[in-house]
């Protein structure tokens, strides 16, 4: 089987994941208020992450196609990243929101894979992101740090408004379970 088989369906497995957070996002509850600068940025990330792999200077992460034991473990892991994404999302239900942002009639959700991380759909990102790297290279590396760092950032925040959000509930979630890596992280 020719290598670049994986990567298309490296970028099958996004664009489909991409249509589902789309259409399910349309029954999520509104956001208190408006966070135009988190998707700014979210958006702006995914943008560069798909331009720089073409600056000469950067040429060194287009390495793919890999050697296809090496692409089929990297589809694997963009498989499970992906479903424990979708899991976390479906768990979620309204309360899912793309920014970090309290939502009315917000509830904490620690069903599904919220019992093992409080974090579970970053969690999925990050290994779905690892796991395209190691098929396509390119704008996976990329997509990999920023998205991660952003990941990173949006862990803190969130915890700091779940705490506020459910100030008698969250600490005690927040002590059973790790953010993004059971029994780690």
């Amino acid at each position: 089987m020719s290598p670049s088989i994986f990567i298309w369906v490296i970028y099958a497995l996004w664009l489909a994941l991409i249509v589902y957070l789309t259409v399910s996002a349309g029954g999520a509850k509104r956001d208190t208020q408006s966070h135009l600068l988190q998707s700014s940025g979210l958006m702006l990330a995914m943008m560069a992450a798909f331009l720089l792999p073409y600056l000469p200077i950067f040429s060194f992460v287009n390495f793919a196609p890999v050697h296809p034991v090496a692409s089929g473990v990297g589809v694997i892991m963009c498989v499970a990243g992906i479903a424990i994404l979708i899991s976390g999302r479906r768990h979620l239900g309204r309360n899912w929101s793309q920014t970090v942002a309290a939502k009315q009639g917000h509830e904490l959700v620690t069903s599904g894979p919220y019992r093992y991380v409080r974090h579970p759909m970053y969690a999925g990102g990050c290994i779905a992101c690892i796991g395209s790297a190691i098929v396509a290279g390119g704008a996976f590396i990329f997509l990999l740090v920023f998205l991660g760092a952003i990941f990173v950032w949006r862990v803190g925040a969130e915890d700091r408004l779940m705490e506020r959000q459910f100030p008698n509930e969250y600490p005690k979630y927040k002590k059973r379970t790790k953010a993004m890596l059971p029994f780690v992280w």
